[in-house]
């Protein structure tokens, strides 16, 4: 029998918590219904609004602590701080978002499981 991988190692392939086997995304944000190799039902477990709470609250604590550094030390101009800020929280945001919808996945399957 297959050792299943470190709730570490879950969380960082995306995988399915029953199993430990391929991706629980259908694209970068969607979760499947069903696991591909165990067919495990995964859209009854719903994350709700948790990841977006907690991505904004973490992003939001980490950009504007490092804006009133860069600010502090550099003082570049507002245009400077708008286009170095805004993707970074774009792009910071979705990544974030994707890796705390599998952690919500995984600790509802853990504590909550029917």
């Amino acid at each position: 029998m297959k050792k299943k991988p470190s709730f570490i190692n879950m969380v960082k392939n995306c995988c399915c918590p029953v199993c430990g086997e391929g991706s629980i995304f259908c694209n970068f944000l969607k979760i499947k219904n069903n696991c591909n190799y165990c067919k495990q039902k995964l859209s009854d477990h719903d994350s709700g609004d948790g990841p977006m709470f907690f991505a904004m609250l973490i992003l939001n604590i980490f950009i504007v602590l490092l804006a009133i550094v860069i600010e502090i030390k550099f003082k570049p101009p507002i245009w400077l701080h708008i286009s170095i800020w805004g993707p970074l929280i774009i792009i910071l945001s979705l990544i974030l978002i994707r890796y705390l919808k599998v952690l919500f996945l995984f600790l509802h399957f853990k504590y909550r499981r029917k």
